[in-house]
């Protein structure tokens, strides 16, 4: 559940040659502020509005510093740089002139980024496996991992729903509220279990 996934699909053909085919990354969703910032909040004393924050200081950080002509580097992380497009028109005494505009930023990946999502060989599946589930799906997948298990992390619901942390986050919220699981532990350690039975008089 933990690999990247992969299928293999042929690629449009426009020159006549032989078809060649190539793999193309099967997504299981994109994780965005709110994963970031909750994982972020789990993993150290940092609330989720201060993460956010931080991340939002550090974007205007590196967006003022790109178009002022700098370069960002982020160790571990990445490479940031400015993006160029080249343009030519005529002026008036029919020379060429050319010049530049902003066109994005250009992204080198660290190598320990790298080596983090290199670690292990993704894994080939056919492309029918991922499907995205309804809220009843996701939460009849969870009642029989609980049957099996004693408890489930948001890990474990995200993993067997290939959805996001932040739809299991949200999935869960609405779980312990309705009554179908209960919360234990703190933070980094917080997990779900079915809640106990009611004893028999």
């Amino acid at each position: 559940m933990g690999r990247i996934k992969f299928g293999v699909y042929k690629a449009p053909n426009t020159s006549g040659k032989e078809q060649q085919s190539c793999a193309r990354l099967i997504s299981k969703g994109t994780m965005r502020m709110e994963d970031i910032c909750e994982y972020l909040s789990d993993s150290c004393s940092l609330t989720s509005a201060d993460v956010k924050g931080a991340i939002e200081a550090l974007t205007t950080y590196i967006g003022r510093n790109l178009s002022n002509g700098y370069c960002v580097e982020l160790e571990g992380l990445g490479h940031f740089s400015p993006a160029l497009k080249t343009l030519q028109k005529t002026d008036e005494k029919g020379k060429t002139v050319f010049f530049a505009r902003a066109d994005g930023v250009n992204f080198r990946c660290a190598k320990r980024l790298r080596e983090l999502v290199n670690k292990d060989r993704p894994l080939k599946i056919k492309r029918e496996n991922v499907t995205s589930n309804e809220l009843t799906d996701r939460k009849n997948k969870m009642l029989k991992f609980l049957q099996n298990n004693p408890y489930i992390n948001l890990t474990d619901y995200a993993g067997i729903n290939h959805c996001s942390r932040y739809r299991a986050t949200e999935d869960m919220k609405l779980f312990v509220k309705d009554g179908i699981v209960i919360k234990m532990g703190y933070r980094t350690h917080r997990v779900y279990s079915l809640p106990p039975k009611e004893e028999e008089e």
